[in-house]
């Protein structure tokens, strides 16, 4: 036992030298709070002893233990480096989806990271043959221990509820305290209930007004969330301007457009689309917030859901697997009624690895055909995904670059080469629509806006990081007032297209800031 313990103080030491190294940055042990130094030292307890319960080999567990903690401060520095985010709880919901589609995560962590895996995975199988097993009563102890740590934890976690901030939680809190109080707060059943009540209380959850229902008419409405769009013109003058030459017509033409602020960066597209869906904030998501998918187990008041009341024909566009991100499970809670997914794609669609915009507008236009003969209006909610990193792995031709910009040739170059190519494409699909909507005789609204600004960080740590503010504009084809630019945030983004869509709504009033 004696033996154990010391394994166990080495590895609550390596533990917090190793969240030294965590970015960007914790507090040092003796300026965090007692609590938090307290539920740092039982998870690590925890892992320790349930290692030495499942295999009884203290040298072993210690060493595990050890590279377990540089683990997840390795990977949460990854990801700090791409998304400006470091690890939260909720990023264990994705293992699944890390193994099933390796090509959306694993490539942003280098290379030469394979090698040093292999080699480590080499050295523990060598260490656990090397390594003196204990008796089978010491596994029993270590279970006994194991399970007297985890239920200790409980209160201790509560005792911490973070701000659901994760920089500034982890600078307070220490990196593997509030990641600790994270999984253990946030798994509590009270999170799907916090939510389920926040989406109650949500603006889609008050029935459709009878002066809306009897006004006339109602338009067709397409709300498309367009992977990585922003208006990369904002990098400098070296992006050529005729780029988004359709997305200036749009924006021209438009009721209002704007700034959209987005509670994502580089990735977690789900954060933004349910912002826009359940008009609710972050902060109103308490700790769902970082991955509400998985807290909707039932039917929910959402924007697609009002416009269902209102007779709307709902459908979910997104052209990858439909149990991305738990999509197939969650749509129909969010009152879609129809998921179209990759499978109703064909080879011919592709753009590169993914499925182009300019076929994702081609459904959306049979959608709308296909609600026309029924006499029904219809809601559309189209995801692209053609413009999804990682960017860094795609093919780029000598000199494509001129083509998009002027900051030159160069491997450090090629994503962003690559992303304006896709950027242009996004362009040419608001074209395609806003075309086929105009020869049109049933009026319809175009929602159009950006999930998040792309991973580049090779050429954001060159040209500066911008904010988590994409691009939107709302469009309505029986309409041409002055155009009025606005900034918004993404839950209030459905509000102002409820608005805009409603009969007879093509003379509102600008929408406040």
């Amino acid at each position: 036992m004696t033996y154990a313990l010391l394994g166990y103080l080495l590895t609550l030491i390596a533990s917090f030298v190793t969240e030294s190294r965590a970015k960007p940055g914790s507090a040092r042990p003796w300026r965090q709070p007692p609590m938090a130094c307290l539920l740092h030292a039982l998870a690590t307890a925890q892992i320790y002893t349930l290692l030495l319960g499942l295999t009884g080999r203290i040298g072993f567990s210690t060493v595990v233990s050890m590279g377990l903690a540089a683990l997840l401060v390795f990977a949460s520095n990854a990801k700090m480096g791409a998304l400006l985010e470091p690890l939260v709880f909720s990023d264990l919901f994705l293992t699944r989806q890390l193994i099933r589609y390796p090509r959306l995560y694993f490539p942003f962590v280098g290379g030469g990271s394979w090698w040093l895996s292999a080699l480590a995975g080499l050295l523990l199988l060598i260490g656990f043959g090397l390594d003196h097993p204990q008796p089978r009563h010491f596994r029993l102890e270590a279970l006994i221990s194991l399970l007297l740590i985890s239920v200790a934890m409980m209160p201790v976690a509560r005792m911490l509820r973070l701000q659901l901030r994760a920089v500034s939680d982890q600078a307070r809190l220490g990196f593997f305290a509030s990641f600790y109080a994270g999984l253990i707060n946030g798994m509590r059943p009270a999170t799907t209930r916090d939510l389920e009540s926040a989406l109650g209380r949500s603006p889609f959850a008050v029935e459709p007004s009878k002066d809306i229902l009897d006004a006339g008419p109602s338009p067709d409405v397409i709300l498309i969330q367009s992977e990585s769009f922003f208006d990369a013109r904002r990098l400098g003058p070296e992006v050529r301007p005729e780029l988004l030459q359709h997305f200036d017509r749009a924006c021209r033409e438009s009721v209002c457009w704007g700034d959209l602020a987005v509670p994502a960066f580089g990735a977690n597209t789900m954060r933004s689309e349910f912002a826009v869906l359940s008009g609710l904030p972050p902060a109103a998501q308490g700790y769902a917030a970082y991955y509400p998918y998985t807290f909707v187990r039932h039917t929910v008041p959402s924007l697609a859901g009002w416009y269902r009341q209102q007779g709307y024909l709902t459908s979910f566009i997104h052209p990858y697997h439909a149990d991305f991100f738990g999509r197939d499970r969650v749509m129909p809670c969010l009152q879609f009624q129809q998921f179209i997914d990759i499978k109703n794609f064909g080879s011919e669609d592709y753009q590169g690895p993914y499925v182009g915009d300019r076929a994702v507008a081609g459904r959306i236009i049979e959608q709308l055909q296909a609600a026309e003969q029924s006499g029904q209006p219809c809601f559309v909610m189209a995801v692209t995904m053609e413009n999804h990193g990682p960017l860094h792995l795609e093919q780029v031709s000598p000199h494509e670059s001129t083509r998009y910009h002027a900051f030159g040739d160069g491997s450090r170059l090629n994503d962003l080469t690559a992303y304006l190519r896709h950027l242009e494409h996004a362009d040419q699909m608001i074209g395609q629509l806003l075309d086929y909507l105009t020869r049109r005789s049933r009026p319809a609204v175009v929602c159009f806006y950006g999930d998040h600004v792309p991973a580049l960080p090779d050429l954001f740590a060159d040209l500066g990081k911008p904010q988590s503010v994409t691009d939107y504009f709302i469009w309505h084809s029986a309409a041409r007032p002055e155009s009025t630019h606005s900034k918004l945030n993404a839950d209030g983004l459905g509000q102002r297209l409820i608005q805009v869509s409603a009969p007879g709504s093509c003379l509102l009033s600008s929408p406040t800031p």
